[in-house]
């Protein structure tokens, strides 16, 4: 019995052995036999059916001989051969194993840490993506330190950094949203600004309140460039827009002495992001902003008495306003009416006629009675008559 089970036993590890050895295909035994040379055509020209076992084997022998070998030059070109045959095609990498998948994430990961080539890690920063869903926050964390690490030590621009900004684009997270942002801010790769912008606003689309966040943070300059930049992409909804722009407005509104401190450039920034956010809050009628459009009003008419503002802006400004009525709206422009009345009554000064025109116009819009006294006020003082015929038509439009 003994000897049935002894005889048995070595069967079984003879018929075991065979199915290994008949599981590994015959491109795999060449790398294996091979020298770097052969290793970097066997890997050239396997079909693809056998060829993520041998890039794995690649990858796995880059990685172990590196530190004895560091940037030896058929080293490297086995690890950019090896790259360079990965599958890119969706429908292709969806049928390799998830773990497979894993693991040659995880292999690209670790030879760009330990290889130096600038055109290696381009390539592994490219096909990095397309392996990143068996596991995208390790791919994701793995791009933000690289990247911040990067922008700390101001490293001098590469093609592999631009790759890099572009990928996070595409899989980043909300830390990624802050590290591309202080990249984009500070300007420091200048050369990849479009790759910057547009990995920027795709972060921003899906990060809503951390886009939010940047407003408060930042210099009202970049600030304003940020805010036009969302403006004038098509990746942003409206919706999306209105609500930061809101927000956005809001807390400019409440910092304003701060924001505009810094000079003429942040005084300007300041009237410009004023004026963007305005105005795309009236187009879209946002109903939810008619506290914040009323508070702007008021600002605007501060920088306006200043002079800060020119007429034809603050003009613009109060029509466009009407879009998103309300009752202390029509109270705010109801109340600059009557001082402009005042000042014609008691110092024989014509006011600046533009804004008195788009005062009494916007009241009409409005068709609050609140203005009714303020608009008839207007017929009893010596206003030229293009103005009064427009406090008539206004009076006319009231709502009782």
């Amino acid at each position: 019995m003994g000897i049935r089970t002894g005889c048995l036993f070595f069967i079984l590890i003879f018929f075991a052995a065979s199915v290994v050895s008949a599981s590994v295909s015959e491109s795999t035994k060449k790398f294996i036999k091979g020298s770097i040379s052969d290793k970097i055509h066997v890997v050239q020209t396997v079909e693809l059916k056998e060829s993520i076992p041998v890039i794995e084997k690649a990858l796995d022998f880059v990685i172990e001989n590196t530190p004895a070998f560091g940037s030896d030059e058929d080293l490297t070109q086995l690890a950019l051969v090896s790259v360079n045959t990965l599958p890119s095609d969706s429908k292709i990498i969806s049928r390799i194993k998830e773990s497979s998948q894993k693991s040659l994430s995880e292999k690209l990961m670790a030879i760009f840490k330990i290889q130096k080539d600038k055109n290696l890690r381009a390539a592994i920063m490219k096909i990095l993506p397309a392996y990143a869903s068996a596991d995208k926050n390790l791919t994701v964390n793995f791009l933000n330190d690289y990247l911040s690490t990067a922008f700390k030590a101001d490293e001098k621009a590469e093609n592999v950094l631009e790759q890099a900004i572009v990928t996070l684009g595409t899989i980043g997270n909300q830390e990624s949203l802050t590290i591309i942002y202080n990249i984009w801010s500070s300007k420091i790769w200048k050369e990849y600004s479009a790759s910057t912008d547009e990995a920027l606003v795709l972060l921003s689309q899906d990060s809503f309140t951390d886009a939010i966040k940047i407003f408060s943070v930042s210099k009202i300059e970049d600030s304003a460039h940020y805010f036009s930049l969302l403006h004038k992409s098509s990746k942003i909804s409206q919706n999306s827009l209105c609500q930061i722009a809101e927000t956005a407005l809001l807390f400019a509104i409440n910092n304003a002495e701060k924001l505009k401190a810094s000079g003429k450039s942040a005084e300007r920034a300041f009237f410009d992001f004023q004026k963007e956010t305005h105005e795309l809050l009236a187009e879209n009628k946002w109903s939810h902003a008619y506290s914040v459009i009323n508070s702007n009003v008021i600002l605007a008419k501060k920088s306006f008495d200043e002079g800060k503002m020119s007429e034809s802006d603050f003009s613009s400004l109060i029509s466009s306003a009407t879009a998103i009525p309300s009752h202390e709206l029509a109270q705010t422009f109801t109340d600059m009416l009557s001082e402009c009345n005042g000042i014609l009554e008691n110092n024989n000064r014509m006011p600046a006629k533009s804004v008195v025109l788009a005062l009494i116009s916007a009241l009409g819009v409005l068709g609050d009675k609140t203005a009714f006294d303020t608009l008839l006020y207007v017929s009893y003082l010596s206003y030229p008559l293009d103005v009064i015929d427009e406090a008539k038509k206004s009076l006319a439009l009231l709502q009782w």
